[in-house]
């Protein structure tokens, strides 16, 4: 009897573990899904807006992505007086040079903006797609 309990124990472990993973489709970083590292183009994107805001010392990242996530357009305006950041157009191709914690510092590649140099935060980059030019 205590066999049967430990084999049903263990086909129920497996039948939901397997129920589990197919339902969440975890997969692996592919080459054009991942976080931008040291030294790769990226562009930069934001959802709902024209323009992501680099900040030029990487202490001010988190300040400037708290004023862009709330659309905080003093804020962001005040920066821009105050010299500590400035705003890119998205879809703007990058190089990633640095990274700290969750910022990477990037230099940008096109533009009237072309190269100067500013922080932001990760989910601000994303990997150059194939086919796409700077």
């Amino acid at each position: 009897m205590n066999k049967f309990v430990y084999f049903a124990a263990i086909a129920g472990s497996i039948v939901l573990l397997y129920g589990v993973g197919s339902n969440w489709k975890l997969k692996p970083e592919s080459t054009y899904h991942h976080s931008p590292y040291i030294g790769e183009t990226a562009v930069l994107t934001i959802a709902g807006s024209e323009a992501v805001w680099l900040a030029l010392d990487k202490n001010d990242c988190y300040a400037i992505n708290v004023a862009m996530a709330g659309k905080d357009a003093a804020q962001l305006r005040g920066c821009a007086d105050a010299n500590t950041a400035f705003a890119v157009p998205a879809g703007t191709f990058v190089k990633v040079t640095g990274e700290s914690a969750s910022h990477n510092k990037v230099k940008i590649l096109d533009g009237p903006l072309a190269g100067k140099t500013g922080w932001v935060e990760f989910q601000y980059l994303r990997p150059r797609r194939p086919g796409e030019f700077r």
